[in-house]
């Protein structure tokens, strides 16, 4: 580093100071430092830095799936943002295991990270004792309705399901089913069925319960539409607690010849880019994937540097019904 202040005609502070918030370095100053790091091919050492520190630039993000775009987007975002502040994700996935997401957070804490981003709410008793002694800014995403650790972004899960409810109902849908992931892996999709399923029998509706063994799979989400409808045929509208569940109840109406929404009606949640290109478009839950990537890091950043209010330590971003054919 003092190679590269001295070539660039700086001091090493300065340079310290561009490694870690390139954005408060002048341009004029950053340009020459980049241009001295690439022709002394300099490469920081980010564990030593974080040890002289006491913080790394490395933040901590753990999600319970990469595979899904919900939380793909949120980090794209995430990490975009935060790179421009010279900070580097870690991401680790749960697969929905607490256990996992322990082991997640140990390894995480021991790269002395600047910030730690989890998900949802539930966390082990040893997670929440390695959190409780730990000063690292914590923001708990993808939920909202509870305390949370420190800082909170995200929206109801509840309020989602009950927005769909709404929406059937007021079309006249009283019959419903609700068909799902495992409630025991995926508990914010029992906090949608759970809004969905008090709205339903607020109006005098009914709601039959069905959950997969696993994940979304379309084969089993058939064999299930199959076993629904031969013990409740009287069902008028499915909702989904995913638009990949919600695409499998369409195929299987669409393999048994069902007129969709006139045999059935159906709607997911997440509202994915497939959504509006099926046959008919897909009734959808559109959540504020974007916005929670760009609100996480604009309040990590203030409390690192310390100056986030109090007041803007919980963000709750809603979310939006897309109502589409299906319904």
């Amino acid at each position: 580093m003092g190679e590269v202040a001295q070539l660039a005609d700086v001091s090493p502070s300065t340079v310290s100071l561009y490694m870690r918030r390139p954005d408060e370095v002048s341009p004029r100053r950053a340009e020459k430092i980049q241009s001295a790091i690439d022709r002394l091919g300099y490469l920081p050492n980010t564990m030593a830095g974080g040890l002289a520190s006491s913080r790394s630039n490395v933040i901590g993000v753990i999600v319970p799936t990469i595979t899904n775009s919900f939380f793909s987007a949120t980090l794209e975002t995430l990490e975009r943002h935060l790179r421009n502040a010279g900070y580097q994700l870690l991401i680790g996935n749960t697969e929905f295991d607490e256990s996992r997401e322990e082991e997640l957070i140990r390894s995480i804490m021991s790269w002395n990270p600047a910030g730690l981003v989890l998900t949802g709410f539930l966390h082990s008793r040893k997670s929440l004792s390695l959190l409780a002694h730990s000063d690292t800014p914590i923001v708990e995403m993808w939920d909202y309705g509870r305390p949370g650790l420190d800082m909170v972004v995200g929206f109801s899960h509840h309020v989602s399901g009950s927005l769909v409810a709404e929406h059937m109902v007021n079309k006249g849908y009283r019959r419903t089913a609700f068909i799902s992931t495992n409630f025991q892996r995926d508990v914010r999709a029992g906090d949608r069925y759970h809004g969905f399923c008090e709205t339903v029998e607020a109006a005098g509706g009914q709601v039959v319960l069905r959950q997969l063994s696993g994940r979304s799979d379309t084969e089993e989400t058939g064999r299930l539409v199959g076993e629904l409808m031969a013990e409740h045929p009287e069902t008028e509208a499915i909702c989904c607690s995913n638009d990949m569940v919600a695409l499998g109840v369409m195929f299987e109406c669409q393999r048994r010849g069902w007129s969709i929404p006139d045999r059935l009606a159906v709607a997911g949640f997440g509202n994915q880019d497939f959504t509006a290109s099926t046959v008919p478009p897909m009734t959808s839950v559109e959540p504020p994937r974007l916005e929670i990537g760009r609100h996480i890091a604009r309040l990590l950043l203030a409390r690192i540097k310390g100056d986030l209010p109090e007041t803007e330590k919980r963000l709750d971003l809603g979310v939006r019904l897309m109502a589409r054919g299906s319904t």
